[in-house]
């Protein structure tokens, strides 16, 4: 087989993914998912980005929630780079395989001092679920809604057992961008 025949069908199949259309808008309705604000044990793999206009960065995430602490990891391209974060109460445990520290503190303000971004850490818990955070109001949006300033769009969602859930959000506020692709949910 020459080559000219190979790269043209991997020209024609790399084209035909490409195309591939993600699922409309209009298949997020925030109204049918409360329920999901009492899920209390959930985990998942995936791809984060964060942007602002500072910098950027691009991440692997695993993120496993039970009642009282979520369990972050985050790692750059290659698995270099690997973080694990703990939140619980309080209080923030930020372990970069080199050294292991205790913040005490509210998550975001933990995030932005320690970490350097504006991180939404306990409304991301409900958003990653495709719900609002339910202590603070919030304003619906085609596709998502609009929440302490964020606007959190819902571009693809997934079943995931008996559930819808969430393949691939942004949210957005002022300069900082999230963007998350969630690859494979466990509940």
């Amino acid at each position: 087989m020459s080559w000219r025949i190979i790269f043209t069908a991997a020209f024609f199949f790399l084209n035909a993914c490409s195309v591939t259309p993600e699922k409309p808008l209009q298949d997020f309705q925030l109204t049918s998912r409360q329920h999901l604000q009492q899920l209390q044990d959930w985990a998942f793999e995936g791809r984060l980005a964060v942007v602002d206009e500072n910098d950027s960065v691009s991440l692997s995430i695993v993120w496993r929630h039970g009642q009282d602490r979520d369990d972050i990891e985050l790692a750059g391209p290659l698995a270099q780079g690997r973080t694990k974060i703990s939140v619980s109460p309080g209080q923030v445990t930020i372990d970069d395989g080199e050294s292991r520290n205790v913040y005490l503190g509210e998550p975001e303000q933990v995030f932005a001092e320690q970490l350097g971004v504006d991180m939404p850490v306990g409304a991301l818990k409900f958003w990653v679920l495709g719900v609002n955070e339910p202590k603070y109001s919030y304003t619906e949006q085609p596709g998502g809604f609009l929440q302490s300033g964020w606007l959190v769009i819902y571009r693809e969602m997934q079943k995931a057992n008996s559930e819808v859930l969430p393949k691939k959000i942004t949210a957005e506020k002022d300069r900082a961008k999230i963007k998350l692709i969630i690859d494979q949910w466990e509940i």
